[in-house]
C-alpha cells in the first residue's frame, strides 16, 4: 500500500516487489516476510456503486467512478471493500484481533478496506540483503549468485557529485547509482527532498498485553472461548482516530508491534515530544493494546525521504564532460517517501535498467 508517494510509476514497481516477496510470505520456512490481514478503517464507502457495476464501460475497464487504488486489483491481495459488519462476520473464520466494532462505529467508521499483504520484517530483511551483498549468496537457497568484492565500510562521506565521479574514475567504474535519500538534498543540491518526520512506539509482541474487544460488543468469532487470535495490521488515516499528518496505525512486524504515527513534512525534531507519546499511547489503546498493563520497549523517530516525484533517472547534466566523466553514467534512485518497502524491488530493477541501457 504505497504511502506518501504520488509518482505514477509506483504501481508497476509495487507489482514487481510483490512478485518477489509474496512467495517468501507463503514459505513457512521464511522469517523475513509474513502474510498479514490488514484492516483500513473508512468513514464512507469507496469504490464502485450499483450504477457502476451494471455499466458496460465499467466491465470493460473503461468506466465507473471507483476510488479504489490500482493495487487493489491484484488477486493475490484478496482485497475487499467491505462494511465493518461484513468483516466482523468473516472474523468467525479468520480469528483476528480487531478493534472494538462498537467503538469503531461510534467514531464514524462503518466501512473498510480488508485485504492480505506481505509485511517485511525490516531489520531482518536489511541484514539479509547486506549479507547477500557481501557474500554473494542468496538467502533463499544459500547458493552463490555472484562473485563479489564489496567494501561497505569505506568510511568515506562524499560531499558533491564531483567527488562521486572522481571515486568512480579511480575504481574504473562505468556507472554510479545514487541511493543517498535525504542526503541527496546536499549532495546533488536537490531542494525538492523533504524529510517527512515519523514517530512510533514499538511493543514486544510476545509480552504485549491486549484488550478484550468483546467487553463492549460481541464481535462474531472473537468471544472469550477462542483459543488463539491472530494479529492483524490496523490503519485509520481519517478522523477522528487519524488524519493525513497524524495517521493512526498498528503494524505487526516480526516480533514487534509498531504503533504510529506522524507524517510531518519539514519537521526536524529528532526526539519524541511528550504530547506525541501521549497521542501514540492512545492510538495503541484504540488498536487493542492494554496500555495500562504494558509499556512500549522503544520510542522511535525517523525521517521519510519524501519527494513529490521519485528521482529514478539518468543524470543528464553535462557539467562534468570536461573532466572526462562522460563515460560514467550517474543514475539517481531516491525519494520514496513512506513507500520504500512497498516498491524497493521494482525501483531497483528500474535503476538497473537505466544503468544497462
Amino acid at each position: 500500500m504505497p504511502y506518501k508517494c504520488d509518482d505514477p510509476r509506483v504501481d508497476n514497481w509495487a507489482i514487481e516487489t510483490l512478485d518477489e516477496i509474496h512467495p517468501l510470505a507463503a514459505d513457512s520456512n521464511n522469517s523475513l516476510v509474513d502474510l498479514r490481514y490488514v484492516l483500513s478503517l473508512k468513514r464512507k464507502h469507496e469504490g464502485p456503486d450499483t450504477e457502476d457495476m451494471v455499466s458496460k464501460d465499467y466491465h470493460k475497464g473503461l468506466g465507473g467512478k471507483s476510488l479504489l487504488p490500482l493495487w487493489s486489483q491484484d488477486v493475490r491481495l484478496n482485497f475487499q471493500n467491505a462494511t465493518l459488519e461484513q468483516v466482523a462476520w468473516q472474523n468467525q473464520i479468520h480469528q483476528l484481533r480487531l478493534p472494538s466494532l462498537s467503538k469503531a462505529q461510534a467514531a464514524g467508521y462503518n466501512h473498510s478496506w480488508f485485504f492480505q499483504t506481505p509485511i517485511v520484517d525490516c531489520p531482518k530483511m536489511l541484514e539479509s540483503l547486506l549479507n547477500e551483498l557481501v557474500t554473494g549468496k542468496s538467502a533463499s537457497n544459500d547458493e552463490n549468485i555472484a562473485d563479489v568484492d564489496v567494501n561497505i565500510e569505506t568510511g568515506v562521506y562524499y560531499q558533491s557529485k564531483e567527488e562521486l565521479f572522481e571515486e568512480a574514475k579511480k575504481l574504473d567504474c562505468d556507472a554510479i547509482v545514487n541511493c543517498t535519500g535525504l542526503g541527496a538534498s546536499k549532495l546533488c543540491n536537490d531542494y525538492q527532498m523533504i524529510g517527512a518526520r515519523g514517530a512510533l512506539l514499538v511493543y514486544d509482541r510476545k509480552t504485549c498485553k491486549r484488550l478484550d474487544s468483546t467487553t463492549d460488543d460481541e464481535i462474531p468469532g472473537s468471544s472469550s472461548d477462542v483459543q488463539e487470535l491472530h494479529d492483524a495490521c490496523i490503519f485509520a488515516v481519517e478522523r477522528p482516530w487519524g488524519s493525513d499528518e497524524y495517521p493512526s496505525y498498528m503494524i505487526i512486524r516480526g516480533d514487534d508491534i509498531v504503533v504510529g504515527g506522524t507524517c510531518l513534512n519539514g519537521d526536524t525534531e529528532p526526539t519524541m515530544r511528550p504530547e506525541e507519546r501521549t497521542r501514540l499511547l492512545e492510538n495503541a489503546r484504540l488498536m487493542g493494546i492494554d496500555t495500562n498493563a504494558c509499556q512500549p520497549k522503544e520510542d522511535w523517530v525517523g525521517f521519510r525521504p519524501y519527494r513529490e516525484n521519485i528521482r529514478c533517472e539518468i543524470d543528464d547534466t553535462d557539467d562534468y564532460a570536461k573532466k572526462d566523466y562522460e563515460k560514467i553514467r550517474l543514475v539517481h534512485c531516491y525519494g520514496t517517501g513512506g513507500s520504500g518497502w512497498t516498491i524497493y524491488t521494482g525501483m531497483a530493477k528500474e535503476a538497473t535498467r537505466l544503468v544497462l541501457q
